[in-house]
Parts: C-alpha cells; structure tokens; sequence
C-alpha cells in the first residue's frame, strides 16, 4: 500500500481525482474537450479571485514561474526580489536565468519579508519594473505578507509590476489576485488545489498583458511565451486553444478536484487547514518540539519544527515511512538534518491523519531516544 503523503506537494488525492486518473483517456480537441478546458479555466479563476487571464501549461510550478518572466521581463530589466527561503532562492534564480538584473531584499529564513524593506530597495532602484516574491515559502512554512507590500507597491509605485508565486500558497492562504493588484500570478496543480502534479499555472492582470503584448518580437523560447498561448485562446478557441498536447487526465482530475473544493467552500477548507495546524502543532510542541518559526507567521498547510537534540530529521522521516506508511519529509540546506517539513493541504487530509502522525512521531522518539 502506497505511504499517506504529508508532504508539501505533492498532497494526498481525495478518492473521487483517483478514481478520475482511472478513467480512459481523452483527446485535448474538439467541441468536448473545449468544453472543459474553458470550464476548468474559468474555476481556476474563481480560485485565483480574478476576471483576468488564466493559463493551463503542461509542466511544474517552476514552468509556470519561468513562463511568468520569460513572457514579461526583458534582459537587463530590474526587479527587486523578496527571499527568505529556498524558493525565494529560486525565483532569483529564475529571473537571472532569464537575464533580468535582480536586487534581493533577504529576510531571515525563519521571519516574513518586510514591506519597509521593498521600499528602501525600490526608493534605491526607480528603474526596477517590477517586484517579485513568494506567498508561501514551502521550505520553511513562513507565509509572507502578500496583501501589505501589494498595498505598498499599487500605492506609491503603481507604475511597477508584482509577481507572486503561489505555487504552494493558492487556495492555502488568502489570496485575492484582482482585489490585491497582484499582476502575475502563478502556480501549480499539485498543492492546495489537491490535484496531481503536471500543471503549471500562470494568472495575469491586463497591465501585465498589456507589457506582453508591447514587448518586441523576440521570444526566446516557444513554449515559454505567454503571446503564442494566447494567440491559439483566440484563433483556435473553438478546437485547440493552446499550442501544445495537454494532459487531459490531469487536466479532468483538477477540475474534480476544484469542483470538491467548491463543493466543501474555499473559507472552510481553509478553516479545516486551521485545525489540523493546530492541533499538529499543539501535539508536536507536547512532545519537546519546537516550531521553526513563530506560529503566527506560519501558513496553516504546513508545519516545520525542529527535532529534539540527538534525532535527526531522516530519522524521523524514515521511522514513519516505515513503520506508519506516513511520508514527512525534511528542511533544505542547512535544515535538512535538523528540521521536519509535513504538509496538511488538500481535500484528503483530516484530524484523524494528524492524530495517526503524532502517534508515530511519538513512538519515533520512544524508540531513538535522545
């Protein structure tokens, strides 16, 4: 029997996405299929809380944060960039692969960013055209104020464009695309959204298209470019309005997946997030954990915690693959020895879970005494 996944993503698959991975597969064209798509679009929209554009690409939320910048940033562009953790690393990453010049605002790893800092760097750099950083830092579980400097940014340097990767954070945390000013926005199917992986996600704000749009005519990648995407939403909508194959299983089992969410209420999903944080929190620091970070900067999808002094991490994580069919896993760099991450997103995971996984750890630290 395959492990309980409680890991960051990808998560748990509710029985009605298995039992739609199941079913034979279909072509990505024609009247029926476009059907769906829209459909599915359109419920992405509801997630992303915007009117704007949605992209569906076949591929990783990094794909999507690649395709993001690619489509949006030129070569030798500023954007300033939030990083206190791993996936802020690689935004940075990203951005640079893509020739953009990026100027980092660094926050302790175990600390939100800080609006003020985007500031001080923006005030420093007035050629910057954008601002980039992660929602939810899936490394260390820190939520970064999204809302705040979004308010900063849509204030006083409206002429600036915001990205946001919420990879992890969608349907996790609060995130309103449209309300917020967030102008692209980008994501994947295998977190909260409670799908497989396989699908990269891309929001945009029409002053994000409108840059696209008046960007020369020198893409520097086909699949990447967000222009021929939505060259085949208008020319092809009525058969193939996208350029590429798409993974219609994958595809059909987020909408179900979406349609589940909807069914349950994004408010109470996430109200459900709430206890099982909680309630895992409240049992890890029974037994002499500490939280990496302040519980009150941390998302409700996902805990980390250091272990007890003479227990490492794998050893933790490997006891309850073993012995509980439970998948954890580990910090990055410098916390993988010392840090567990465990995830709690999605439509399958409920109390009875965090219950089992607290027994266990239990038992764990029983048997390898510190």
């Amino acid at each position: 029997m395959s492990a309980r996944l409680m890991i960051p993503g990808p998560v748990e698959l509710e029985t009605v996405v298995l039992e739609t991975l199941a079913q034979p597969a279909v072509p990505h064209y024609g009247a029926g299929w476009v059907a769906i798509h829209n459909e599915t679009i359109g419920l992405l929209q509801q997630v992303f809380k915007t009117h704007g554009r949605v992209y569906m690409l076949p591929g990783s939320g990094t794909l999507a944060v690649d395709a993001a910048v690619h489509s949006t940033f030129l070569p030798g562009e500023t954007v300033i960039v939030g990083n206190n953790g791993w996936f802020g690393e690689r935004l940075i990453s990203v951005l640079t692969a893509n020739g953009v010049r990026v100027v980092p605002v660094v926050v302790d790893p175990r600390q939100p960013l800080v609006a003020a800092a985007f500031a001080e760097a923006l005030n420093a750099h007035p050629e910057a055209s954008g601002v980039a950083l992660v929602h939810l830092e899936t490394s260390t579980s820190v939520l970064n104020p999204v809302r705040e400097i979004a308010a900063l940014v849509r204030t006083h340097y409206p002429d600036k464009l915001l990205m946001i990767d919420a990879v992890t954070g969608l349907a996790g945390a609060d995130l309103l695309t449209e309300e917020w000013g967030i102008d692209l926005c980008v994501s994947a199917s295998q977190k909260a959204l409670g799908a497989p992986a396989g699908l990269g996600l891309v929001g945009l704000s029409d002053r994000a298209w409108a840059k696209i749009e008046a960007r020369p005519e020198v893409p520097r990648s086909w699949y990447l470019d967000l222009k021929r995407w939505q060259w085949y939403v208008e020319h092809e909508a009525d058969w193939h309005p996208f350029p590429v194959t798409m993974p219609t299983s994958i595809v059909l089992a987020l909408r179900v997946a979406l349609h589940s969410l909807f069914q349950q209420g994004l408010e109470r999903r996430m109200a459900h997030y709430r206890q099982m944080a909680a309630r895992l929190r409240a049992g890890l620091r029974a037994q002499g954990m500490t939280l990496f970070a302040d519980e009150t900067a941390m998302a409700n999808t996902i805990t980390a915690a250091y272990c007890p002094p003479g227990i490492t991490a794998p050893e933790i994580r490997d006891y309850l693959l073993k012995e509980c069919n439970i998948q954890i896993t580990t910090g990055f760099g410098p916390y993988k020895q010392d840090v567990i991450r465990i995830g709690h997103m999605g439509g399958a995971l409920d109390l009875e879970d965090i219950d089992h996984l607290l027994a266990g750890i239990a038992a764990c630290l029983e048997r390898i005494p510190s």
